[in-house]
């Protein structure tokens, strides 16, 4: 599969230019310097044929000169063309530039001709070679510096024979050129320096789009996500093969088709004209979910996320996406709605049922309470007035009967009493009467003994709730209380209750033996059954946390409705 294009660091990145840049030099001498060579044989041949016309040159001297020259520049053309990669090509331009002008130096020696015609000579040497090999000035540089001296060298020869111009004037021209020369030649190589790697650059960031495209279209087109684009009026400008299959068409069908054709008319697609709308606007467009048709006819779901898509003006031109096959987990978002709305009416069913047995036991202590004060209480008034009575009949007759009797008779008050307390704590008038934040402070208070304290703290002020809600909450922290100082041996009980809007928190924690959750029984685990049952029907939760010689933690949380007023009257 072929990757994405690696990146380099800058450092080697220059690095494989600069050296691509010396490649692209050599390569370009080897292929002007054959133009170079048949540029001056070419002016070689006119000039001697000028000086054969006007009988100044021998034939046979001409036809040397020009074949020495000619020789000189096809062997180094001949070792350009045979070593392009070699670093050796800009030596051996530049040797065989200054064999040309030792030759022509020769030339103009043997012809008794003027420093002017040799120093013209050199000149169009180092422009031609610095223009057509492009190496900078260094070169062109020591070209003109070899030729300067072979100047003085021919110098004195021309003088011989009467044909030195005013050397000041032979300077000043020697000096312009060499200027022009030098211009030329680092011109020309910065020229080709900076067209070089501009067609680098470019040449490499076609490649990278290149490499990136090839893998952008392998990466669509072996993704098992359907992935596509279209234009701002619907009609699909790509799609990948594996999209095209799932509808029975191949991709060169469905380009140009409008997206649409492919949706059924179904009301619960969304509409696509203003979702287009929106992306040829700009704006972004969260995913969306399409019901499609196989070619099977089935029904299936495909989840489609769309970006837009920007020229280099940043105007939209169109959109693409991406589309996802969600048949199945939108079946199984559908089973587990089903699951969690039958669970919901489960739950509700167990909540009413917790509800509906809280207030059975509720009556039932209602009963046995009002039994226990009005019937039983009342009873045992009675045999402690009869007890009475009998003490008195027989205290003149049998004094010792006397005092047994009137043990019995405190014994019938105190189980009277016990039993009237009992009867209360089934039936908490105070609860009715005071409300929740009272009935607890008197149930910390009764629950104090030597040895344990309990308190309780309200960190809001408790409204009057519900009757449901009150009874239930009072019940929950009766229980917790009583296993903490029955159970846990605590020294200290905290109770904190507060209502924060619709919500009710009630916490009760102590210092006590704790116990594994994992391993409650007996009295220890109906409790907690009986107080989870009561959060149930309250529609709250009840959280235990405790572990052995850790004390234990009951938090409660309930949602509360106050109570009417109507009801509180």
């Amino acid at each position: 599969m072929r990757g994405f294009p690696s990146e380099r660091s800058p450092v080697d990145a220059a690095a494989a230019v600069d050296a691509a840049l010396v490649r692209g030099s050599n390569a370009l001498i080897a292929r002007r310097f054959p133009y170079f060579a048949a540029g001056w044989i070419a002016t070689g041949i006119v000039l001697r044929a000028g000086l054969l016309a006007r009988g100044e040159l021998s034939p046979p001297l001409a036809a040397a000169t020009i074949l020495l020259q000619a020789l000189v520049l096809g062997i180094a053309v001949f070792c350009c063309r045979a070593e392009v990669d070699s670093d050796r090509i800009p030596r051996i331009a530049f040797v065989a530039c200054v064999v040309l002008v030792f030759l022509s130096a020769g030339f103009f020696s043997l012809l008794g001709g003027s420093v002017e015609g040799f120093t013209f000579a050199v000149l169009l040497i180092s422009i031609g070679s610095a223009y057509a090999c492009a190496w900078g000035w260094r070169p062109t540089l020591v070209l003109l510096a070899v030729s300067g001296v072979v100047v003085g060298t021919v110098a004195p020869m021309a003088t011989s024979l009467q044909r030195f111009s005013d050397p000041i004037l032979i300077l000043l021209e020697g000096v312009m050129g060499a200027a022009i020369s030098l211009v030329i030649a680092e011109a020309s190589a910065r020229s080709f320096a900076s067209s070089f790697r501009l067609a680098h650059a470019q040449g490499e960031a076609a490649r990278r789009l290149a490499a990136a495209y090839d893998a952008y279209r392998d990466l669509a087109e072996n993704a098992p996500d359907f992935i596509f684009s279209h234009d701002l009026e619907g009609r699909i400008t790509y799609v990948s093969e594996i999209f095209a299959r799932s509808f029975g068409f191949t991709a060169a069908d469905l380009i140009g088709r409008a997206g649409a054709d492919l949706l059924p008319r179904d009301v619960m697609n969304p509409d696509a004209g203003p979702l287009r709308a929106r992306l040829a606007g700009g704006e972004s467009v969260p995913p969306q979910i399409y019901c499609v048709k196989a070619p099977g006819g089935d029904r299936r779901w495909l989840e489609c996320a769309t970006s837009a898509i920007r020229d280099g003006d940043g105007k939209v031109i169109g959109a693409r996406g991406i589309a996802r096959d969600v048949t199945a987990r939108r079946a199984a978002e559908e089973a587990l709605r089903h699951s969690l709305e039958e669970l919901q009416r489960s739950e509700e069913r167990l909540r009413r049922l917790a509800r509906h047995q809280a207030s059975i036991r509720e009556d039932e202590r209602k009963r046995l309470g009002f039994d226990l004060h009005d019937d039983v209480c009342q009873e045992l008034v009675g045999i402690g007035i009869l007890v009475e009575a009998a003490r008195r009949r027989v205290a003149a007759e049998a004094p010792g009967m006397e005092a047994e009797l009137e043990r019995i008779g405190r014994y019938v008050g105190e189980v009277s009493e016990h039993l009237r307390q009992l009867a209360r704590e089934l039936r908490p008038m105070l609860l009715r009467d005071l409300g929740l934040e009272e009935s607890l402070h008197s149930l910390a208070e009764g629950l104090t003994v030597a040895g344990t304290v309990v308190g309780a703290r309200f960190t809001t002020a408790i409204p009057r709730l519900g009757e449901d809600t009150e009874i239930g909450v009072y019940r929950i922290a009766q229980e917790a209380m009583a296993n903490a100082v029955r159970h846990a041996r605590a020294r200290e009980i905290r109770l904190t209750l507060g209502v924060q809007g619709r919500e009710l928190t009630l916490e009760i924690a102590d210092d006590g033996c704790g116990f594994a959750l994992a391993n409650r029984h007996g009295s220890e685990a109906l409790g907690l059954v009986g107080m989870e049952e009561r959060a149930l029907a309250l529609g709250g939760h009840l959280i235990v946390r405790s572990g052995p010689g850790e004390g234990t933690n009951v938090r409660l949380v309930c949602p509360v409705a106050l109570r009417a007023p109507a009801s509180a009257a």
